[in-house]
């Protein structure tokens, strides 16, 4: 080590408040404007009188947007660096929700979830990503981990928070006062995030001088075009039981018999279980390989969905089920980042990532009405789509790994 590593030894590295800011972020663009966001479904049904198949659109007009923010990352990062695309992204999730407070009808909630859409798009796990790769040459996955598992928190008291807001002002003043929330930790985060280490005179997290003669960890599979056709259907599949899944959680337990209460403390569970369950895969995927890493949590993530199918009126099968279910969520958000990097060149590693990320976006505009629909069509209960979203969870994991012995990916990093 240099003189300059030896004097900053001991000391919070930089990276790590980039960290930060990139956490701030992504607990809004997608813990606030996604995870939370189910909260407000059951109010938006019975107090505009919109069928559940309406409701389920709401979602669908947000996945489309985000979908198409994530097609056009390329584009957008190119026209603005990455701190300051993602507070614009930040700012329009921020716009969204104080639309969602204007909405005085369909049209309106649907302009509303568009701008959330956008922000989420472009605001998500595709920069972040990025930053992370730029900025950390070591415990990468962990930082993604504690990135994304901030997202959590929107659903750790927040759920309680919002009902008691939503009961006591109204949905409108919710929206409203939650719009300006996003606003002021858009611009914190902006205030930490820096593009590249560069930018602040900085090497990234685990680089000193000289490290070019040491070797380091090298990403051990290649992805074939054959392993391509079938990772589309995985990511298809990811987008479902994360994004849709989640989204309906709150419709799903009231269609059971829960109270309010119950549904908030519900999803407060499962966001504490998000916040373990992502950071324990970004560190055990760093020290065992992700490949061990998804068997794990992919059989704790098929325990959760099957237990949400079947809980009926018991509250502590309920809370099991979600707490699994929130753990096994990590397969859906820093899963993709690791497989990224498991399986693509550090060349190829921006566009791998960018690509996982617009496969998962497409399932959740692919299967984002299907709850409602069926729902519709099995009398109002949600639990026919769980038990499609459980088949989808189970394919995924059997599907990545094989993946992985194919394209010879499942040694340590």
């Amino acid at each position: 080590m240099d003189n300059e590593t030896k004097r900053e030894k001991g000391k919070l590295h930089y990276a790590w408040l980039v960290c930060a800011g990139c956490a701030l972020l992504l607990f809004c663009t997608s813990g606030l404007c996604v995870n939370a966001f189910t909260i407000y479904q059951p109010y938006i049904l019975r107090e505009n009188g919109f069928t559940n198949a309406q409701s389920s659109l709401i979602v669908t007009v947000r996945s489309l947007t985000g979908f198409g923010g994530m097609l056009l990352c390329g584009w957008y990062y190119r026209r603005l660096s990455l701190r300051a695309g993602m507070a614009a992204a930040g700012a329009m999730a921020a716009g969204g929700f104080f639309l969602f407070g204007a909405a005085g009808s369909l049209p309106g909630y649907y302009a509303a979830a568009a701008l959330v859409g956008l922000g989420y798009g472009f605001g998500t796990m595709i920069p972040v990503s990025v930053v992370m790769e730029r900025w950390f040459i070591r415990d990468r996955n962990l930082a993604v981990g504690i990135c994304s598992s901030v997202t959590g928190l929107s659903t750790l008291g927040i759920p309680t928070l919002l009902t008691h807001m939503i009961e006591s002002w109204g949905m409108r003043r919710s929206f409203y006062a939650e719009g300006a929330f996003i606003g002021a930790l858009v611009l914190l985060s902006f205030l930490l995030i820096r593009s590249r280490p560069a930018d602040v005179g900085r090497r990234p997290y685990g680089e000193w001088a000289g490290m070019e003669e040491v070797s380091l960890p090298a990403r051990t599979g290649r992805l074939t075009k054959k392993s391509w056709l079938l990772l589309v259907p995985v990511l298809l599949a990811v987008g479902a039981y994360t994004s849709v899944g989640y989204s309906h959680l709150t419709v799903l337990i009231k269609g059971e018999g829960f109270s309010s209460h119950t549904a908030a403390l519900a999803i407060t569970v499962s966001g504490v279980a998000l916040i373990l369950g992502k950071s324990a895969y970004g560190l055990l995927s760093e020290r065992i390989s992700a490949f061990g890493a998804n068997w794990l949590f992919g059989g704790i993530l098929t325990l959760g969905l099957i237990l949400s199918c079947v809980s009926g009126g018991s509250r502590a099968l309920l809370y099991i089920a979600m707490a699994a279910y929130g753990v096994g969520l990590a397969l859906g958000t820093v899963g993709l980042t690791a497989w990224a990097g498991d399986l693509s060149s550090p060349e190829r590693y921006d566009d791998t990532v960018r690509l996982f990320q617009i496969g998962y976006g497409a399932g959740g505009l692919l299967f984002s009405t299907l709850p409602g629909i069926m729902a519709d069509m099995s009398g109002g209960s949600y639990v026919p789509a769980y038990v499609f979203f459980t088949g989808c969870a189970l394919f995924s994991v059997l599907a990545i790994q094989f993946i992985y012995r194919r394209c010879g990916g499942t040694g340590r990093r």
